[in-house]
């Protein structure tokens, strides 16, 4: 009952400790409960029925995070947009820092605008010349 008890409560929020408090146990045993082969597939089983329900998918998940870049980047806020594109970049369909490809696990905010930029001069640059494709 108590196990049951911490994966309704995990569910709500995923917070380990809040959970394993809820339900009677001491807040630090959250983490060996969620070893619980049971519990981890009762978790699953809950989460799975939601995102079926909601039609979240990868595919929903992608879309939402361009949208999140858009928009901060219209708000001026760069680090979101930064995190947000982290974040697509590392999407399964877009593969984008795959480690043969680029490091960037170690850049900062500052190198990575940085870098966005040098990439928006070139990209300028090279758009001012006259290059037509065949």
């Amino acid at each position: 009952m108590k196990e049951a008890i911490f994966v309704a409560e995990y569910v709500k929020d995923f917070a380990t400790r809040r959970a394993a408090e809820a339900a009677g146990y001491s807040p630090d045993s959250g983490y060996e409960l969620l070893k619980n082969e049971r519990i981890q597939n009762s978790i699953r089983s809950i989460v799975n029925e939601r995102l079926n329900e909601m039609n979240i998918d990868a595919e929903w998940v992608l879309y939402e995070l361009v949208d999140n870049h858009q928009i901060a980047r219209q708000q001026g806020n760069i680090s979101a947009s930064n995190t947000a594109l982290n974040t697509i970049a590392k999407h399964v369909s877009v593969d984008a820092l795959a480690k043969q490809k680029i490091e960037i696990d170690d850049v900062s905010d500052r190198e990575l605008t940085e870098r966005l930029a040098r990439g928006r001069k070139r990209m300028n640059d090279e758009s001012e010349g006259d290059i037509s494709f065949l």
